[in-house]
């Protein structure tokens, strides 16, 4: 069996089993007021009806606030997901969406992914973890006007083109900003002026709606170094990629680009979108003052542009893209603990569970090869060790870690091991616990050993194992 043969073999069972569940959640949740031409589409309205649906349902989990507002005076609304009751320092992880007024597949995505994590905390160890300890920031529509635009000419029966905001400076036509052109890095004055559909407007960081994502993304950069910015993009094009800074210049030096380069494999497993490593597709023309270039450049937040390409189909959206790119939005959360270093690290599949009389037995593998876009790792080596935490997330303080035993290499594979640990009931207290379970690779080269994605469980230790500790 050969490594490509193993990640298609994979791909079918662990994908599919989780893109599955996605489907499960959503049925019975599809919008009902949608895009003329677009049944899977929710328009602006219904997704406002939608967020503040959202806040109403799980007060403790959800928060809706405003950064801002438009030209116009539309109010660009934030989605804080996480768990208040828990007070601790969390990473962070922002999605930004619909600053393309024409960009609705990414809108779409961003709310299904906060609504697929709410229906299933409490009962999804991943979704539960991930909520209580993580940030998740949704900006859906950063271009409320423009997104007012594009529905409108989906109402008329026109082609969809709107991209940009609604501050016209244009005497010959209706053109507005490109606002991912606007942002306060290497922003760069348009060719043509504010006739060019492309228009950066009239200086840098111009328009209201650049200037609240850029006030808001400062406010997050300067409380934390765990901060891990998507760009949810999707052009008329049936190129799809993953983009990392600077996409100013394709060669400009980058201090991170073998890290951002890889955050972008392991987020786009599964996906159709092709990571770019910067420099080496030099066929993309430079892009100035873009969102990306800006956290990055500016904030030093680590950034990825997430292009789904041409989504102006609804089966296509649905078949094809809907679930993987789900599944990625998850990647992407559990890296923004750590963006530089986790997605080098192997994933723990936990495969059984096993609860005897005194113990449980954990069973498993971790793989530092499989998980990463098309054709596995660009690296990978043996898998160094394994250890698991209770109750609390590794890179929380009051965490403590415990090996799991039992490590076996693979005997055709050399870069997966199996294992198989028991865990005495004594060891924990009784109840319901969650195990979050991490592995880490060996060095190789001059590359150190890293820690991979976590894996969490959730466990039910029995209170009838501690009647002897209470005699005694």
């Amino acid at each position: 069996m050969t490594r490509n043969t193993f990640l298609f073999r994979l791909i079918l069972s662990v994908g599919a089993t989780v893109f599955l569940s996605f489907s499960s959640t959503q049925a019975g949740n599809q919008p009902e007021d949608t895009i003329p031409g677009f049944s899977c589409y929710r328009d602006a309205a219904s997704v406002l009806e939608s967020l503040e649906t959202i806040e109403e349902n799980y007060p403790r989990l959800a928060q809706l606030t405003s950064i801002g507002s438009s030209w116009e005076g539309r109010p660009i609304y934030l989605l804080k997901l996480t768990n208040a009751a828990i007070n601790a320092s969390k990473p962070k992880l922002i999605l930004l969406s619909g600053l393309s007024g024409n960009a609705f597949a990414p809108v779409e995505l961003s709310l299904r992914f906060a609504e697929n994590l709410l229906n299933e905390y409490g009962s999804d160890p991943d979704s539960s973890w991930m909520l209580d300890y993580l940030e998740l920031h949704l900006i859906l529509i950063a271009n409320p006007d423009g997104r007012v635009r594009a529905e409108q000419q989906a109402q008329a029966g026109e082609e969809i083109t709107w991209q940009n905001n609604a501050h016209n400076a244009c005497p010959n036509r209706q053109v507005g900003v490109r606002l991912d052109h606007n942002f306060g890095f290497e922003w760069r004055l348009s060719d043509g002026g504010a006739c060019n559909p492309s228009y950066a407007g009239p200086s840098s960081a111009s328009e209201p709606e650049t200037q609240a994502v850029m006030a808001y993304l400062e406010q997050l950069s300067g409380q934390s170094n765990q901060v891990l910015m998507l760009h949810l993009d999707g052009q008329d094009s049936e190129e799809k990629y993953f983009l990392s800074p600077y996409l100013f210049n394709p060669i400009a030096a980058n201090p991170h680009i073998d890290e951002l380069y890889t955050l972008a494999e392991k987020i786009a497993y599964g996906t159709a979108s092709t990571p770019v490593r910067q420099g080496s597709n030099l066929a993309l023309q430079p892009s100035y003052g873009t969102l990306v270039d800006y956290a990055y450049g500016q904030l030093g937040i680590p950034s990825l542009v997430f292009d789904m390409g041409d989504l102006n189909w609804c089966w296509n959206f649905e078949k094809n893209l809907l679930e993987p790119n789900m599944y990625a939005l998850r990647r992407a959360a559990k890296a923004s603990a750590d963006p530089y270093h986790r997605p080098f690290g192997p994933e723990v599949v936990i495969e059984n569970i096993d609860y005897e009389r005194n113990s449980l037995t954990l069973q498993g593998y971790a793989d530092d090869y499989t998980t990463w876009w098309e054709f596995g790792a660009d690296t990978s080596s043996q898998v160094k060790r394994l250890e698991f935490s209770v109750d609390l997330p590794p890179w929380h303080p009051d965490a403590i870690m415990y090996p799991i035993n039992g490590l076996t290499r693979d005997a055709e594979f050399d870069f997966i091991s199996r294992f198989e640990d028991k865990i005495a009931y004594w060891r924990l207290p009784p109840g319901k616990h969650r195990l979050f379970i991490q592995a880490w690779d060996t060095e190789a080269g001059s590359n150190p050993s890293n820690p991979g994605l976590i894996s969490a469980v959730d466990i039910l230790v029995p209170y009838r194992s501690f009647f002897p500790l209470i005699i005694r």
